[in-house]
């Protein structure tokens, strides 16, 4: 997990405890301060780090770098070679580690697995939707050409592979599916469990950093660069930039509506 001075300590106790309270307890929780944070963030990892001195590694940097670098220094930190993966705003359904823990161990042949989530805004238990992903190797195949195949805080990894794969790049925004990409160019094989495994925290700060013109070039970008490595064909690339470019030009309360009943 990542956190940064402009989160919120609320939600980011929220999500910490649902990790700690998982049914299947971890021995390592790594969590990398992306800079200096506020002082409320300060008393609330201090309090944890107090109350499970054994478990808790926080990880601080002297400015903020971003997620994708924050996420690659971490990663690097887990002393485990499975590691799960958690935004600091998400909740963590009770039993979502032995879930994936389960799956890892009996398919030891995949290398990435990620879950559905139900999206909320204020209340995790009235979501707004459910986001489902691909199920099957084939299909996130398929989707992966035009789309990111993975809810980000749903994943469990094998550290060794993601390593292999170059880590997280350095990118501030879509570093995760810059990552999903090469694994599968690389041919490591990935999956998507049947179940909603997280409560993702949907709210208009969502909205508005997806509709950001930085973030709509950066994954323009991203694809560019799958489809120069014959990842993804021409026709995805252009799918992919007028998506991107629809998303920014669209107005707010449209957009939230084709979240809600097409997409």
């Amino acid at each position: 997990m990542t956190i940064y001075k402009g989160d919120s300590p609320v939600f980011a106790k929220i999500s910490i405890d649902s990790m700690l309270n998982q049914t299947l307890k971890s021995n390592d929780f790594v969590l990398v301060c992306d800079g200096p944070l506020t002082e409320d963030l300060d008393a609330l990892l201090s309090s944890y780090v107090d109350n499970y001195p054994n478990i808790f590694n926080v990880i601080r940097l002297k400015t903020n770098v971003g997620l994708g670098e924050a996420l690659n220094c971490g990663l690097q930190y887990c002393k485990n070679n499975i590691v799960a993966r958690m935004d600091d705003d998400d909740i963590a359904i009770e039993n979502r580690c032995e879930v994936e823990i389960d799956f890892l161990s009996s398919h030891p042949e995949i290398d990435l697995v990620g879950s559905h989530v139900s999206e909320f805004d204020e209340n995790p238990k009235l979501p707004l939707r459910i986001k489902r992903m691909p199920i099957g190797y084939s299909n996130i195949k398929k989707f992966a050409r035009r789309r990111n195949p993975f809810n980000h805080s749903t994943v469990m990894f094998r550290k060794d592979s993601v390593l292999n794969c170059g880590n997280y790049s350095k990118m501030r925004t879509n570093q995760d599916v810059d990552l999903w990409i090469r694994m599968i160019n690389a041919g490591y094989r990935c999956e998507n469990i049947d179940e909603i495994l997280v409560a993702f925290r949907f709210d208009r700060r969502t909205l508005a950093r997806r509709k950001e013109w930085k973030n709509s070039k950066l994954l323009i970008d991203v694809w560019n660069r799958f489809y120069k490595s014959n990842y993804c064909s021409y026709m995805d690339f252009l799918f992919v930039c007028f998506l991107q470019v629809s998303i920014y030009i669209m107005p707010t309360k449209f957009l939230n509506w084709i979240y809600s009943n097409i997409r």
